[in-house]
């Protein structure tokens, strides 16, 4: 006996695995360890603390965000994907900026409440990151709303402290859901307030989420009532039959809780459970088949479910909407589970050992153990099948129909469907067209209702031509039909064609209609236009009023009637003609534009944009708008201003344009108008100061990028080099980045996915080790060998592309051959930067090596054998405490101990740790440099007193429990510091015979 099966298909799409894991490729002691997607983003943290992120469509790497506090252990993307929130091992939860950039470093912001502790969940809601953790605390990390690129002012406070650890947190507006080992919460942001969902305990990880149907507005877009919040406080428990008070937003939105034995409950934002949902019998079916190219409908189970069966049970520890369903998974299955038919819940077992998915829209994203990501589509079958048809897909169309006979023939089907009816052109005559003849026949009836009649009386014919925009991710909503809206002047014109004889005179009759609208619309601009010039006489006669500054920085939109700069007429000015003065007039309000947002710089965009656009129809016409401003510039006395008052209005608008990419496009294609853009973004830095035009004759960048000093408008710049790299016109963008060197970072993130051979030359002639680090994961040994030499060249100021010398530049007092040696030994290890330099030895200057780089390079080979994420650390320690002579005799005595290649620990002594911020003792570090005159004399005790002060409350050491300033003790074995911060006496380490820190496992 069959039955039916649920209309619904999972569609696996091409394969991404190969790009996700290519900046791995030949890194093998970095691993993924979690990921998050969004809107455009595909973001993966790693054990060596970075963020790798990818471009979401199409696939391929973007960036890599570094960070030194260790591996990264969940990470999160907010909606407006202008910041990653993450955690790592030790309870740290950090907030970075997502700026695809290679401008340099990133500001961030980090919250220690839960320092010590697992974090287990995290969720943004608008500008607050919630965070859970396995001891039951919930936290937030409040962004204030004025973050700028270079600081962030943020607020972090415990506001939930719970019975068991944190399973699942997820946010709708103004209300947070939190799940429990035993429980389930909704949480109030604004009221501050949290109750308990239902009464009966649980045991376990299950998940919770919200469900909402949102409702589009114009645009197409999701309506959203997110706001930032300006202040957070510890939440207070309601109980009883107290609720909330829930807005009108909160209507149409559900809570699903996960139960034992695979059951939800259904519950209001308010908190009340309304009704349980049962899937364990239902699951008791056979697992259906993904969609892949090699389907086979033979494989596809329609068995019905045994009543008698016990069914299956399972633990739903995370859920998540999709598509009208509930989805959730465990390490060897998907589940998607639909409360409003429970018939309709199906799963699937293809994919195993399963870490973690992730949701945007219909896509499902899973990643497997093996490292790779497998992408999914969720669909309903009427859509899928329309997309088959329409990628030409014809026998997996035709497969589908003849498995799903009974559903398409019993079910009321979507008239788009008429468009499979072209199946009977598409394939042969064979037995599957006869197994879907009557299907086909359904939907050929389909056809009558092309042709809908609306309450004007026109008729609107579909478009099927245009079916495939319904497949567009922006159009999707949630309406079962997912109407195909057609194209009002093609539906028109095809109107005779498509419709029966009976519409012809309709359309005459609509057709005169129009005709005697025009006729209204011409006599109406006419009256128009006559009523203007008159307004414009009476406003010449009507002597004007000069307005304070102070009063013209309050006023908005901007009144034609005031001026700034005020100059008698001429009579020269009275006999121009009406043209002329309407331009006059123009440029002076710009004019007081740009002095008034000198004043204010929070000025309404808008009025600039409908000044311009009033007056100027296209980009031709606002240049020669530009050119007329500087006339008026000068014919006011503004001379120092000409140039600069018309390149930065012309600026300003292209940014804040809605039409910013036509126009850019435009600019490129015009030799004058390309011209004019460039001078304006020269003319702007170079008032600015921030401009650096340092660059050999050849045009190649010499090494002025140490620098993190942006140009103004840089990413209008940015993204005007990017659409000429698009269009193949790259050598005018070589040109563009001679003017303006800092643009060579653009055109080395634009170039980012070639292979590093090709860009090496540019890549190590602009000498920033910021700018180099963010490239060690492409770095192999063959890419070091050929850097070595290239280095060796650049080092004595000779440019990498034509071979010229420059004199004013010294590259040695920038990167010195110890800092490239610090930089191979973090991509490849020390026993391959000591064999790289020694081959190479013919090319370094006797003593350019130090003592510093050799002992970083034996203690990497030590430490690493434990700890492979160490090695970054340890060289920027051995580095900076080199400054030292406690540390440089420390670090010697540390070589000496070391015996048959094995080290006592993966510590540092502390008089080398403490003189490092890069070892888990910054406090110390910048307060020792606070207080000393001469910071080579610093002893281990001045540090251990130092030391004790400032961390007051852990001057014990946890192994023996004796106080760490014990003289004995020190004299035995000294003190030793993790990198994670850590302190113990040596001898108790040596008698444990521990290796990581025993606090944190680090």
């Amino acid at each position: 006996m069959t039955c039916k099966l649920p209309p619904y298909v999972l569609q696996e799409l091409p394969n991404i695995t190969d790009v996700i894991n290519y900046p791995l490729k030949n890194v093998h002691r970095i691993k993924f360890t979690c990921f998050d997607v969004s809107k455009s983003l595909i973001a993966f943290g790693a054990t060596s603390g970075g963020i790798y992120v990818y471009n979401r469509s199409p696939c391929e790497f973007v960036q890599l965000i570094p960070n030194k506090d260790g591996p990264i252990t969940r990470l999160t993307i907010s909606s407006d994907e202008k910041h990653i929130g993450f955690a790592n091992g030790k309870g740290m939860v950090t907030v970075t900026a997502c700026d695809q950039t290679l401008s340099g470093g990133h500001s961030s912001t980090a919250s220690k409440d839960h320092h010590g502790n697992e974090i287990t969940a995290m969720v943004w809601s608008g500008n607050m990151l919630f965070t859970g953790d396995d001891v039951g605390r919930v936290s937030v990390l409040q962004l204030q709303s004025f973050i700028t690129k270079t600081i962030f002012q943020s607020s972090s406070q415990i506001i939930l402290s719970l019975d068991s650890r944190i399973c699942q947190l997820d946010a709708k507006d103004c209300m947070l859901l939190v799940s429990t080992i035993t429980r389930c919460y909704i949480c109030n942001i604004i009221q501050e307030q949290y109750r308990q969902i239902g009464q009966k305990l649980r045991d376990g990880e299950f998940g919770a989420c919200f469900v909402t149907k949102d409702k589009a507005n114009v645009n197409g877009e999701l309506e959203s009532s997110q706001q930032d919040y300006t202040e957070v406080k510890k939440y207070n428990i309601v109980d009883g039959e107290l609720g909330f008070t829930v807005g009108e937003q909160f209507s149409n939105t559900l809570i699903y809780c996960a139960r034992p034995s695979s059951r939800l409950w259904e519950a209001t934002v308010d908190g009340m459970v309304r009704r349980t949902h049962q899937f364990k019998q239902v699951l008791a079916k056979q697992p259906m088949t993904v969609i892949t190219d090699s389907f086979d409908n033979e494989n596809v189970p329609v068995e019905c479910v045994d009543e008698n069966s016990n069914g299956q049970s399972v633990i739903f520890s995370k859920l998540y909407s999709i598509n009208g369903a509930i989805f959730s998974f465990n390490r060897h299955a998907l589940y998607f589970l639909n409360v409003h038919n429970v018939d309709d819940t199906l799963w699937f077992d293809k994919y195993n050992d399963i870490v973690d998915c992730k949701i945007y829209h219909d896509l499902l994203y899973i990643w497997l153990s093996n490292g790779s990501l497998i992408c999914t589509r969720f669909m309903k079958l009427h859509k899928f099948l329309v997309q088959c048809y329409l990628d030409e897909k014809y026998t997996l169309c035709a497969d589908l129909c003849a498995l799903y006979h009974d559903y398409l023939l019993t079910s009321n089907p979507s008239p788009k469907l008429h468009i499979l009816v072209g199946l009977k052109e598409k394939l042969d005559s064979n037995g599957l067209l006869d197994r879907i003849k009557d299907i086909l026949e359904k939907l050929d009836a389909l056809k009558s209702s092309e042709a809908t009649q609306m309450k004007s009386g026109i008729y609107v014919v579909d478009n099927t031509y245009h079916a495939q925009t319904t497949l567009d991710e922006k159009c999707e909503t949630n309406d079962d039909s997912y109407s195909i809206q057609p194209d009002p002047l093609l539906a028109l014109k095809g109107l005779s064609n498509a419709v029966s004889d009976k519409f012809t005179v309709s359309k005459k009759i609509l057709k005169d209609k129009w005709d005697d609208i025009e006729e209204k619309v011409k006599q109406f601009n006419s009256e128009r236009q006559s009523i203007q010039e008159t307004t414009k006489n009476v406003q010449e006669i009507i002597p004007r009023k000069i307005i304070p500054d102070e009063e013209l920085v309050n006023e908005y939109p901007l009144p034609l009637d005031q001026d700034i700069v005020f100059k008698d007429s001429s009579q020269k000015a009275i006999e121009t003609d009406n043209n002329s003065v309407d331009n006059d007039r123009v440029c002076k309000l710009l004019y007081q534009y740009h002095r008034l947002s000198l004043v204010n710089k929070e000025m309404e965009k808008t009025n600039l944009i409908s000044m311009i656009e009033n007056n100027a129809c296209d980009i031709s016409k606002i240049y020669e708008l530009m050119l007329s401003l500087e006339r008026y510039c000068i014919s006011v006395g503004a001379l120092d201003e000409s140039k600069f008052v018309p390149n930065n209005i012309f600026l300003t608008y292209l940014c804040i344009s809605t039409n910013k990419c036509d126009l850019l496009d435009a600019i490129i294609n015009d030799e004058v108008l390309y011209k004019y853009f460039v001078d304006s973004c020269i003319s702007m830095n170079i008032k600015s100061r921030k401009l650096s035009n340092v660059g050999c004759e050849c045009g190649f960048p010499l090494p002025f990028a140490r620098s993190n000093e942006t140009p103004i408008f840089s990413e209008l710049i940015d993204e005007f080099i990017e659409r000429q790299w698009s269009v193949q016109t790259k050598e005018q963008c070589y040109d563009i980045c001679k003017k303006m060197p800092y643009l060579w970072r653009k055109i080395l993130y634009l170039r980012r996915n070639e292979d590093l051979l090709n860009v090496l030359r540019i890549l190590l002639q602009m000498l920033d080790e910021s700018l180099l680090h963010s490239f060690l994961p492409q770095f192999t040994l063959d890419t070091w060998d050929r850097a070595v030499q290239l280095y060796a060249v650049l080092h004595a100021n000779i440019c990498l592309n034509c071979n010229k010398k420059f004199e004013h530049i010294s590259v040695k007092d920038m990167l010195s051959w110890d800092d490239l040696g610090s930089l191979i030994i973090k991509s490849v290890g020390g026993k391959n930067a000591i064999e790289l330099m020694k081959k190479h030895g013919h090319l370094i200057d006797l003593g350019a090596l130090t003592i510093k780089f050799y002992h970083s390079c034996l203690l990497a080979c030590l430490y690493e054998k434990y700890d492979v994420t160490i090695v970054s650390q340890l060289v920027d320690t051995i580095y900076n405490s080199y400054e030292f002579e406690e540390s440089r005799l420390e670090i010697c005595r540390l070589l000496k101990c070391t015996k048959n290649g094995e080290i006592k620990n993966t510590a540092l002594p502390l008089t080398v740790a403490a003189m490092s911020d890069h070892w888990g003792l910054k406090p110390l570090r910048d307060r020792l440099l606070s207080i000393k005159k001469d910071e080579n004399t610093i002893t281990l005790q001045e540090i251990l007193i130092n030391m004790i002060e400032l961390f007051k409350g852990v001057s014990d050491c946890s192994l023996c429990g004796l106080p760490l300033q014990n003289e004995v003790l020190i004299k035995d074995g000294g003190l030793w510091t993790f990198k994670c911060g850590h302190n113990f006496h040596g001898a108790c380490l040596d008698l444990n015979k521990i290796k990581l820190c025993p606090s944190c496992s680090h």
